[in-house]
């Protein structure tokens, strides 16, 4: 068994991690990535909002508690409601802004003009007038997609122009201020004759908005990723990578957050229409039932480790305990180690599995509801489940039951891995204990000689 995990270990390491390495690193991925880090401020707090203006009571209730959050909810519920539509309801157009911002200053070009022009190009696209009044519904996460390949258009136009030298010159007398803030003319002329005649073209060839279009090509690739065989996958991906010492979550999580996004809003507006949930699988499905501690269930690893009667692994579970309640992993993964370690490989890939296939199927047969909100992944897993259903009691006892369970599967793993550890200290304490001895004796040999 070890020989086999050893060989998947030096194919990691040989194919799979210069791979990995080179799309962390390609312009557009990282931009998708922080682009995304940048927009997930909004929706946690229009999250929240949300479960202020929703309290987890009937409109009758009796309950004090649920009495007065029903009535503050019901007195608050204009001024609330309008943060709410500021941050979920405008999604696609900080992405678009945000991810355009990104790729301008990876390409060490000017990020705020990029990112204006992105703004302008998609209220184009994706706000089109009908007579008088601009048409809204494409800003929140029907115009996600959309917004991210608008983002990449514009930025990617942008140089392609300074490449060809196609710029407004003026004396160098102008403040440089100026002159860039001028230089932005060239990018929107471009924009209006190509981009938008395409848009208008496909608008009247198909009588459907672009963002339509855009979201219906999309559709089976959002129903994919929605799938129990699709989070296996991801599982699998990921933790491979963090096995070979890759943070799998950076290069694989980076590319399925627009489809977890999506999923996610698409519930949110399902259950403000008093519709069913259509999506199972969102962020913080990821984060609070199948990644305990940040990566491969390495909450209820730390816990053994706090246990365990190896002084190194003991110091590591001391060490790693706090920052895997808070969903940080790396303390474990590189203090342990889990990176390249033959025992602990097993785990790191059933726990997050196990985990995925339960909460999926025990999500989808109804028995736990759907997550239609979104709590900072930092939050304490049973808390940031209860929290993204708005308020499912049954959400936190899935959480913990599935910690329970990889407490289980590590157990036996973690008691080998100890053994060795406790084996390599007794012999270390050997040497310490020799090498003590060896050093009084040549000290009572100076004294004699000195004496003598």
């Amino acid at each position: 068994m070890s020989r086999v995990i050893k060989r998947i270990g030096d194919i990691m390491e040989t194919y799979v991690q210069p791979v990995a390495i080179r799309l962390e690193k390609q312009p557009h991925i990282a931009a998708i990535r922080d682009g995304f880090i940048l927009v997930l401020p909004f929706l946690i707090v229009g999250s929240f909002m949300l479960i202020l203006l929703e309290p987890p009571f009937s409109k009758e209730t009796t309950n004090f508690l649920g009495r007065a959050w029903v009535d503050f909810a019901a007195a608050a519920a204009d001024p609330m409601w309008r943060v709410f539509q500021m941050s979920f309801n405008a999604i696609a157009l900080f992405v678009s802004a945000s991810i355009a911002y990104n790729l301008a200053k990876r390409y060490e070009r000017e990020p705020l003009p990029a990112a204006f022009l992105s703004v302008m190009t998609f209220l184009l696209i994706c706000a089109p007038y009908e007579g008088s009044k601009m048409e809204l519904s494409y800003m929140g996460g029907a115009g996600l997609f959309p917004a991210i390949f608008i983002a990449f258009y514009t930025v990617e136009l942008a140089r392609l122009l300074e490449r060809l030298n196609i710029c407004i010159r003026l004396p160098k007398e102008v403040p440089s201020s100026v002159s860039e803030s001028l230089n932005i003319v060239i990018p929107v002329l471009a924009v209006l004759l190509t981009l938008y005649p395409a848009a208008l073209w496909l608008e009247s060839s198909f009588n459907s908005a672009v963002p339509a279009l855009i979201m219906g090509w999309m559709a089976p690739l959002i129903q994919a990723s929605d799938s129990l065989g699709a989070i296996i996958l991801v599982v699998l991906a990921t933790h491979l990578l963090w096995f070979a010492g890759i943070n799998g979550s950076l290069v694989i999580m980076q590319l399925w957050t627009p489809f977890l996004i999506s999923n996610m809003t698409s519930n949110m507006l399902a259950m403000q229409a008093g519709e069913a949930l259509p999506y199972v699988v969102t962020n913080s499905f990821w984060d609070f039932y199948v990644v305990h501690g940040a990566t491969g269930g390495l909450l209820a690893l730390t816990f053994l480790l706090l246990r365990s009667r190896s002084i190194h692994m003991c110091s590591i579970g001391k060490i790693g305990v706090v920052p895997a309640f808070f969903s940080i992993g790396e303390p474990i993964v590189y203090g342990l180690p889990i990176v390249m370690n033959p025992i602990l490989f097993v785990p790191l890939i059933l726990c997050p599995l196990a985990n995925a296939v339960i909460a999926y199927l025990v999500v989808d047969f109804g028995i736990v509801g759907k997550m239609f909100l979104m709590a900072p992944w930092t939050t304490p897993a049973p808390i940031g489940a209860f929290l993204a259903t708005g308020g499912d009691v049954l959400a936190p006892v899935l959480s913990l039951g599935l910690i329970v369970l990889n407490v289980f599967i590590y157990y036996p793993f973690f008691k080998v891995f100890e053994k060795q550890c406790l084996a390599r200290e007794a012999e270390q304490a050997k040497k310490n204990d020799k090498s003590d001895t060896m050093e009084t004796g040549s000290c009572i040999k100076g004294v004699e000689s000195a004496l003598s």
